[in-house]
């Protein structure tokens, strides 16, 4: 397996502008619109899971089709979990959670355990924002590094993570 230089960017940044590599704009995204567009999404990234050599990295700075897959649904199941937390409590710190592939071992789980994980959570996350009420998206959360997320923009930088992925996917397809 390659080995993947972790990225150090903190990618809060595209709660205030484009994202330059996938040039997505998330900062009108809403909790609805994520309900709405989250089963499409899963959807290619469970097509992805079907080509040949889903756990191959094709390229040294590239995780595998599998382990974006396998992030993405550990992604939602953390959000989740942050959001709930935003919600029971005023102005929580989030646990950490280092997002490598590797020590995730995504590589090491199967397909179909990945499909039901990341289709799961999915719903869960879809679920979970449905039940937020408008006057809720302001609630706070906080990161260990200070970076201060509402609901609703955390909502909005896991929707980047979520299509940034798809991005991967797809760019590295062609």
């Amino acid at each position: 397996m390659s080995e993947i230089v972790p990225d150090q960017k903190n990618w809060t940044f595209v709660l205030e502008s484009v994202c330059p590599q996938c040039r997505y704009d998330v900062r009108a995204v809403t909790p609805a619109d994520v309900i709405g567009q989250l089963p499409d999404g899963v959807e290619r990234y469970v097509s992805a899971l079907s080509r040949p050599q889903t756990r191959v990295r094709t390229n040294p700075a590239r995780w595998s089709d599998q382990e974006y897959a396998a992030h993405v649904a550990q992604m939602l199941e953390i959000m989740n979990g942050r959001l709930d937390l935003m919600l029971q409590h005023d102005e929580p710190t989030f646990p950490n959670w280092d997002q490598a592939a590797a020590e995730g071992n995504y590589n090491a789980l199967e397909r179909d355990d990945v499909v039901t994980r990341l289709r799961d959570a999915a719903t869960k996350y879809a679920q979970k924002l449905g039940s937020i009420d408008a006057a809720s998206y302001s609630r706070r959360g906080l990161r260990s590094n200070g970076s201060a997320f509402t609901v609703e923009s955390l909502n909005q930088y896991a929707w980047h993570d979520f299509v940034h992925h798809l991005w991967d996917l797809d760019s590295s397809a062609s």
